[in-house]
């Protein structure tokens, strides 16, 4: 079997994507500087996905440039954590797709923060073939770099793999690499898809 299949990490197999993430940790930032918080977060998140600086620099300027006080972000990072919430069904279906013998790839923009604690918390992460982690590769998605190393690291071709994310503009990037792109629904949805090739 060629097929290769790369599963987002957000809203596959946790059930908070990066923007309902966003929504929660928000809550614990005083209201008078929540826009400017949240506006600055989507500005310098990717320099920390990209691994480019330190979870700790990146802090230190997120607090710097939104006028949060710094005895707030530790109380905001403690609210990114608790975002981890496991999608059970979403593991089941993975596990049966790895069944079926489908080589299986996971693919999640990620500070080094939070992807330690992924590899700390979920010892499944493991049972991936390949594991693409922003922060590792330096590089993040949509960028078609980060495809590519996603793709080589599964030992495939671009013709050769099945995407899956919630993200419209990450599946846009990825069918523009030649990867068959779909905007994931339901386990069902990757079983009909799969169950089609």
């Amino acid at each position: 079997m060629s097929t290769r299949v790369l599963f987002d990490l957000y809203g596959v197999f946790l059930t908070r994507g990066v923007e309902d993430s966003l929504l929660h940790i928000t809550d614990a930032v005083n209201a008078e500087v929540a826009q400017q918080f949240r506006k600055t977060y989507l500005e310098l998140r990717p320099e920390l996905e990209a691994g480019h600086i330190s979870d700790e620099r990146w802090w230190q300027q997120l607090a710097l440039r939104s006028g949060v006080d710094n005895g707030e972000i530790s109380e905001i990072a403690r609210a990114l954590e608790s975002t981890f919430e496991l999608n059970a069904e979403g593991l089941e279906m993975a596990s049966k797709v790895m069944d079926a013998g489908f080589v299986t790839g996971l693919f999640a923009n990620i500070s080094p923060g939070l992807a330690q604690l992924a590899r700390e918390r979920f010892a499944w992460i493991e049972d991936f073939a390949a594991v693409i982690f922003s922060c590792d590769i330096g590089v993040c998605k949509p960028d078609a770099a980060a495809f590519d190393v996603a793709v080589e690291s599964l030992g495939a071709t671009a013709k050769d793999t099945v995407y899956f994310s919630p993200t419209q503009e990450f599946v846009d990037a990825a069918r523009q690499m030649g990867i068959d792109g779909f905007v994931y629904q339901s386990p069902q949805q990757v079983f009909e898809v799969l169950d089609a090739l």
